[in-house]
């Protein structure tokens, strides 16, 4: 059955209430920085030992690449984790822009806050995220924190971006048009599509970089030292990003198939168990139940976006594409949302 812009049910946080009063809210930058600091541990303790166990140039140089990776997670904990995990303490504020409301320069969007003086909230998104506003016309923000930083969220998802609050809109901005939001097919879907666009561009950029650093530590590896240790570690180090990067590619050509070929399809749904974030805090994995024509199933949800799942929690509903069989995997997502998944039917 085609969805209808009146049936398709989102997650959207509580306005007026502190953001942090879903506790996923605060176990996600938990885990993103728990994961932040034990990777600065292991490469501090990785790079150290490379050095002591074969002190040369080859060895600074691999030692320096560790080095760079623990600088930047640093920078992401200090500017970008810590900060999200205070401004979570700050209500909900819902948005809801008229005509003049909602500007554009490039990726930037400005919504204009009600009030006595001009204020904006400014904030970078995506070109799926960009239509999908156009569209609702809704979004969401907490803070602002002293440094003038909000957390924005539009409805459907649970993470935000960082944007900040301005006296003025984005330099050569443009009304936004306001754009309909009939609820079609996934192929015919503008936000759907453009969204598919950006996860196959980012995809094949990741895994053309991750190859090439698994390439450059393997390369290290092999020219600094004959040591059995140093060798093991670098080509373990090696394989395992060159792996994680192969595979990119193939979960976005899973979900190309099923926009192209297939229908939404809305099943009842119920998750069985909580919703556990994974360390990056972007995706997580949980077990529910749907009905399917033949009786009840298993549905296993391994490593989705954290978005899927709230939606299936608080809405109790579960969209796929195609006609959804035990024992096999299914594109699942939201209509009109930047939302898609893999997940298992038993």
């Amino acid at each position: 059955m085609e969805p209808t812009q009146e049936r398709v049910l989102v997650h959207e946080p509580r306005h007026g209430e502190p953001a942090a009063a879903d506790s996923l809210d605060v176990e996600i930058v938990t885990k993103q920085r728990n994961r932040l600091i034990n990777s600065m541990v292991v490469y501090v303790v990785a790079g150290a030992a490379v050095v002591a166990l074969d002190p040369g140039p080859l060895s600074a140089g691999l030692a320096t690449i560790l080095a760079a990776v623990t600088v930047a997670q640093l920078w992401l904990l200090f500017f970008r984790v810590l900060p999200c995990r205070r401004l979570l303490a700050h209500p909900v504020v819902l948005l809801t822009p008229g005509p003049g409301q909602l500007l554009v320069a490039g990726s930037k969007v400005s919504v204009a806050l009600p009030g006595p003086e001009p204020r904006w909230l400014v904030v970078r998104l995506p070109a799926s995220k960009r239509v999908l506003l156009a569209g609702l016309r809704r979004l969401y923000f907490i803070g602002p924190d002293p440094r003038g930083r909000v957390l924005v969220g539009l409805p459907g998802g649970i993470n935000g971006r960082f944007g900040r609050i301005r006296t003025a809109p984005e330099p050569g901005s443009v009304e936004s048009a306001e754009q309909p939001r009939p609820m079609v097919a996934a192929l015919r879907d503008p936000v759907v599509t453009t969204f598919l666009r950006e996860v196959r561009q980012r995809s094949w950029g990741m895994a053309g970089s991750f190859v090439l650093l698994a390439a450059g530590i393997w390369a290290l590896g092999n020219l600094a030292s004959d040591l059995p240790g140093t060798r093991t570690f670098t080509m373990i180090l090696a394989v395992v990003y060159a792996v994680t990067g192969l595979l990119m590619p193939v979960r976005v050509a899973t979900l190309s198939s099923a926009v192209r070929e297939q229908p939404w399809q809305e099943l009842h749904a119920t998750l069985d168990t909580a919703i556990t974030p994974g360390t990056s805090g972007a995706v997580g994995k949980a077990t529910g139940r749907v009905m399917l024509p033949d009786g009840e199933a298993v549905v296993r949800f391994p490593r989705v976006p954290l978005d899927l799942l709230v939606n299936v929690r608080d809405t109790r509903r579960l969209w796929v594409l195609g006609v959804p069989e035990r024992g096999r995997r299914v594109v699942a997502g939201l209509p009109g949302h930047p939302v898609l998944a893999v997940v298992n039917l038993r």
